[in-house]
Formats: C-alpha cells, sequence, structure tokens
C-alpha cells in the first residue's frame, strides 16, 4: 500500500500489485519487468517475459510489477472510454477522455476532507517512487530491469531517480523523455524508410516492383484514391466471420502507424495498394485492413489494460501540442494555433488534419484537450544527462521496422542522454518490442548474455542484429491463376507452368493464415477469396485448410504446420484447378533467409513435381 498524493500526509493509500516467478535454481538475482502502454499490466505478458529469459530462469527471479492503475494494483476504471467503441479520435471521443479526468478527481477523498486531484497522480515520477518501494519491501538488492515501450519510458525515469537499486538497465523500443517531439515527426520519416525496405529485401516484392523502390509513392497513390473514394466491401472480420467494411484514408493513416508494431502491414499493404489502384481489386487491402484494424482497436478488458491509465499517463507526462497548464479553451486555440504553423507536407501524402486524426492511444494528439489542469505537474526526470552514472550498464534495443518508437531521433537520443554506459543495438528488420517479436532468437541472445554479465556490454557480439530475417512481403495479389508466379522447377521435375502456379498459390494461403492467425479473435479464418480455415495450438501451431482460395480459380485443401523448437513448416496440401490436380508437400522456415527456399514434392496428374519458391 503506498500514498496516492505522496505530496499529503493525509492521502488514501492505494494498492500496488505484483507477481513473483522465483528461479528454478539457485537465484543469482532478480529481473524486474515492466509493461509498456501506458496501461497493460505487467502480468499479462508473463509468458513473453519467460520467454525473453530463456536460460536465465535457472539463475534469475522474475518480477513483475503493475504500476498504479494497472492490473492486480488499484486500477484506473473510465466505462465510457473502456467501452467507446471502435472510434478512437474526434470529437465524442475526446469528450470521454476528459470525463475519466473529472472521475480521477471525483473518487478519492484526503482524510479530513476534500477530493484528491487524481487526475495528475498517476505520473511516472510517482509511480516510480511506488516500484522502488516494492523492491526496498522485498529486500532485492540491485535488480536488473527490463522495460519496453512506455516501460522503456518509465525505466529511463526509474534509472534516473534511483540508480542504486539497479544492476543493469534493458530499453526495449524506447523514445525519450527529455525532448520529446510533441508531433512525433519521426514515425512519418520512419515509415517511408521501412516500408521501402520490407519490399527491397522481399525476394517477391522486389521481383513485383523492379528492385522494391517507390513503396511510399504506391502508398501515396493508394491515399489519393482513398481520398477521392473510400472502399466498401464484404471481407473476414477478425473472428472468422464475413462483415461489411470500409477503407478510407484515415484507415489508412492507422495502418502505416500500426505496421510499426504489426508485420502484416509491411507484408500485404505495398501489394494490396497495387491490386487496388492498377487493378480495382478491394479484396486484399479489405481483408488486412479489417484484421489489423480489428486487432489494434480492441483494447483489452480490464484489468489487462486500463484505458483511462492510457490517458491520465499521457496527458500529464507527455509533452503536448499546447500547454497543459492552461484551462481548455486556450488549448483549443493554442493547438490550432500549432496546427496553422506546421507545414502542410509534414505528414505527405497525408495532410495534417489526417495525420493528427488517427486513433489517439497511437498518438493522442487532440485527445487531452480537456483532460482537467494539474494542480501540480510533476517532471518525470529532473536531472540532467547524463542520466545514469557511469558504473550502470544500459543496453537499449531498437527495430528498423519500428516506427512507433523509432531509432532515428528516439533510440539514438535516449543513448546518448543515458550517458557513455549504454549502448544502442540496432536490429534489422524487426518491428515495435524486439523481444517480443516473433523473430526473436537475436535480441533474446543479446539480451541473456548481457543479464549474465552486464560488465562486458561494450564488448559483446551483437553481429546477428543486422542478420534478422526480413518480413516475407507480399509479391503480388492476382485474381486468377495465370497471373501466378510460377514456382521455379528443380532437378526431376516434370509438371507444367500451371501446375508450379497452383503449388505457389497453394503454399501463399498456408503462409497467409500462419502469419493472420496471432491477429485473430479465434481459431477460425477465411481464404482471401474463399474457403475456411481452423487452427489448434499444441506443440506448434496447425492450420486446416478446407477449399481455401487465394487465386479465384484454384482452391487447396490440406494442412500447414508449424514447429517452434525447428522454426520449420511443414504443409501437405491438394490443390484444384482447371487443368488438373496437384498434391504437394513442401518445407520451408518460417523466417528463412532469400537464399532458403521453400522446397516442394509431389504430383501434377501423373507427372512429378519438384521446385522451390521464396519461402512465402
Amino acid at each position: 500500500m503506498v500514498p496516492l498524493d505522496y505530496a499529503s500526509a493525509a492521502s488514501p493509500r492505494i494498492r500496488i500489485g505484483f507477481r513473483w516467478l522465483p528461479a528454478s535454481g539457485d537465484a543469482a538475482g532478480t529481473v524486474l519487468a515492466v509493461e509498456g502502454g501506458p496501461g497493460f499490466a505487467t502480468t499479462g505478458t508473463q509468458g513473453a517475459y519467460l520467454a525473453m529469459m530463456g536460460p536465465l530462469k535457472r539463475t534469475r527471479n522474475l518480477l513483475l510489477v503493475n504500476l498504479r492503475g494497472t492490473g492486480n494494483s488499484t486500477v484506473i476504471n473510465c466505462p465510457g472510454l473502456e467501452h467507446a467503441g471502435t472510434r478512437q479520435s474526434g470529437q465524442r471521443f475526446n469528450r470521454l477522455v476528459a470525463a475519466c479526468g473529472r472521475r480521477l478527481n471525483h473518487t478519492w477523498h484526503y482524510r479530513g476532507g476534500g477530493w484528491v486531484h487524481a487526475s495528475d497522480l498517476f505520473n511516472t515520477a510517482y509511480t516510480a517512487r511506488d516500484v522502488s518501494g516494492v523492491l526496498r519491501a522485498l529486500h532485492l538488492g540491485r535488480v536488473d530491469l527490463y522495460g519496453d515501450s512506455y516501460g522503456s519510458w518509465f525505466s529511463q525515469v526509474f534509472a534516473s531517480r534511483y540508480p542504486g537499486q539497479l544492476r543493469s538497465v534493458t530499453l526495449d523500443s524506447t523514445y525519450q523523455v527529455l525532448g520529446l517531439d510533441p508531433w512525433y515527426t519521426t514515425t512519418v520519416i520512419t515509415a517511408r524508410r521501412a516500408f521501402a525496405q520490407a519490399c527491397r529485401l522481399s525476394a517477391a516484392c522486389a521481383a513485383a516492383t523492379g528492385g522494391g523502390g517507390g513503396a511510399w509513392a504506391r502508398i501515396g497513390a493508394l491515399a489519393a484514391r482513398l481520398a477521392r473514394s473510400p472502399v466498401t466491401g464484404q471481407t473476414t472480420l477478425p473472428d472468422g466471420t464475413v462483415g461489411t467494411f470500409t477503407v478510407t484514408v484515415l484507415i489508412l493513416v492507422n495502418l502505416v502507424n500500426n505496421a510499426g508494431f504489426d508485420p502484416a502491414v509491411y507484408r500485404d499493404l505495398d501489394a494490396a495498394a497495387r491490386a487496388l489502384v492498377a487493378h480495382a481489386d478491394p479484396a486484399p487491402l479489405l481483408r488486412l485492413a479489417a484484421l489489423s484494424m480489428g486487432f489494434d482497436s480492441t483494447n483489452y478488458p480490464l484489468p489487462e489494460f486500463s484505458d483511462g491509465l492510457y490517458y491520465a499517463v499521457g496527458c500529464t507526462d507527455y509533452v503536448q501540442l499546447f500547454s497543459r497548464a492552461a484551462p481548455p479553451a486556450v488549448r483549443a486555440r493554442q493547438y490550432a494555433a500549432a496546427l496553422r504553423r506546421e507545414p502542410a507536407r509534414t505528414f505527405a501524402p497525408f495532410t495534417l488534419r489526417q495525420w493528427t486524426s488517427l486513433d489517439q492511444y497511437t498518438e493522442a494528439y487532440s485527445a487531452c484537450l480537456r483532460w482537467p489542469s494539474p494542480a501540480k505537474l510533476i517532471p518525470p526526470i529532473t536531472r540532467k544527462p547524463p542520466l545514469v552514472p557511469r558504473r550502470l550498464p544500459v543496453l537499449i534495443l531498437s527495430g528498423t521496422l519500428d516506427s512507433l518508437t523509432p531509432k532515428l531521433g528516439g533510440a539514438t537520443l535516449v543513448a546518448r542522454q543515458m550517458g557513455p554506459s549504454a549502448r544502442l543495438v540496432t536490429v534489422a528488420n524487426l518491428t515495435h518490442v524486439t523481444l517480443q517479436d516473433a523473430n526473436d532468437a537475436c535480441p533474446a541472445s543479446i539480451y541473456q548474455r548481457f543479464v549474465a554479465d552486464p560488465g562486458n556490454l561494450q564488448r559483446e557480439n551483437t553481429s546477428c542484429a543486422s542478420r534478422v530475417t526480413p518480413v516475407h512481403t507480399v509479391g503480388a495479389y492476382p485474381r486468377r491463376l495465370a497471373g501466378m508466379t510460377p514456382a521455379t522447377p528443380a532437378p526431376g521435375n516434370a509438371a507444367g507452368r500451371s501446375a508450379r502456379q497452383a503449388a505457389a498459390a497453394a503454399l501463399a494461403s498456408a503462409a497467409d493464415e500462419l502469419d493472420r492467425y496471432p491477429l485473430l479473435d479465434g481459431y477460425r479464418d477465411r481464404g482471401l477469396r474463399g474457403g475456411t480455415v481452423t487452427f489448434s495450438t499444441g506443440h506448434g501451431l496447425l492450420a486446416r485448410l478446407h477449399g481455401v482460395r487465394w487465386v479465384s480459380d484454384a482452391q487447396a485443401d490440406g494442412t500447414a504446420r508449424w514447429d517452434p523448437g525447428t522454426g520449420r513448416v511443414t504443409a501437405r496440401l491438394t490443390v484444384r484447378y482447371r487443368g488438373g490436380t496437384v498434391r504437394l508437400t513442401a518445407r520451408w522456415l518460417l523466417f528463412a533467409a532469400r537464399d532458403q527456399p521453400a522446397v516442394i514434392t509431389g504430383t501434377a496428374g501423373s507427372r512429378r513435381l519438384a521446385a522451390t519458391m521464396p519461402a512465402p
């Protein structure tokens, strides 16, 4: 139990919850993990934290602390925000945010009377003090602190205030506390580069676009098309059912931002844009948007995620395009003036209005306009750089495809601010939170060696960071089998071109479903152009395909199984099309490099099929 308001002896007390997971062997220390959001309960990510520790679990305890307002700590509950629906921007949404702030100011009383002005008491400085108290109460000595996303923002604050309680610090996908840009322009700058990189490094996308260049121009063409006429149609929803979905230019803004944490957007958007703009085919874009937006806009319920805590931190600690100390009416004028002053093409091809109207859980540009004016603003960090002493090693991990908390400006600046004991490691081809990316063997190995021996950080071998497998970006979405790039004949092949096209379409369907599964609401899905898919888990992931159509004139049946131990996918599929039937077995690595193709064997009627293709 800790004071809600550390500045008042009459403050009511709130609960700080945690979970303690002891080492399986003789403990040599403790890892303290803190989740991001802000608003996510750290305990909700227990599985991912245990996975990132790997063999460290034998010698390290794991302490998961739920920051004030989340999880089994005293939680912030703002029903309006919890049930706001999928539209998370605009005037109505901003009113719900303001109502949450007013609710906080009429929830607790000081002893002896009077409401606690709590809308500014869930700040990061107080939260760091809470966690410091937990460490003292548990008599843990120096711990190894890991924070991801906002957890890394919190970790900068904690390390600057309580360095004596730390043995090491890991900041995963971080952004600066000092000098934070309220426009977050590095997001769009990074996105422009990242989409081009994702296509260029994918064999299929590079082949389809003549080298992978011009990705941002293709997104610009899609933006212009959607601004003229949004696309509406029937598509697959995240729960596996069919429904109507509309893609507007605002949805596209959100998709571009989602790419920073959702590799499926990098994988699909370029080809989906070409399908619509060049061939008037909306099916791939509708399906991608419904999945990504459904995943992004479905806030986890309490206590796993607190919408109120997100804004209690964001509206209090993050710099804004207006003065947080000003009353709401003045803030509105300041915000409008900031929009007028900013160059019109800052977020091109999107306008300033389009970009700043994005989901306010991505960036709260206008959501905090009516948040209650603070009784006091407590700065998260009060010291000047270097923020930590030389004896405290700081590992910073940043993915090259992470546009939410990019290396540009963010992680680079944090490394300088933390001081000479910090080392920034840039991990190729990964998105937000490198240690929770499915393709995480490299960052996990770096992290585990660092915690085992923090003093060796500057000499640590991090060469694997440049060799992480690229995203397997889709080359194209042909409507019919004739437009499918055929698998390449291998020695002994007797199957014709159409059979090899059918094989390629079947593998594309199987890989597509394995990629989509993590974002689905359940265990069912539908193919791009028809058919159904069911999933089961156990040792790995098994997808069962029933009449699935990647193209309209060929359908695939069978299974695709991913083995997490080896990383290998084994697909056994039967493809029926007008020219005949292909029965095949294909094997590839889920995170295969460009020189590790999928190997296909089977039969096309009475002819032997032997072929390869880029791992899908």
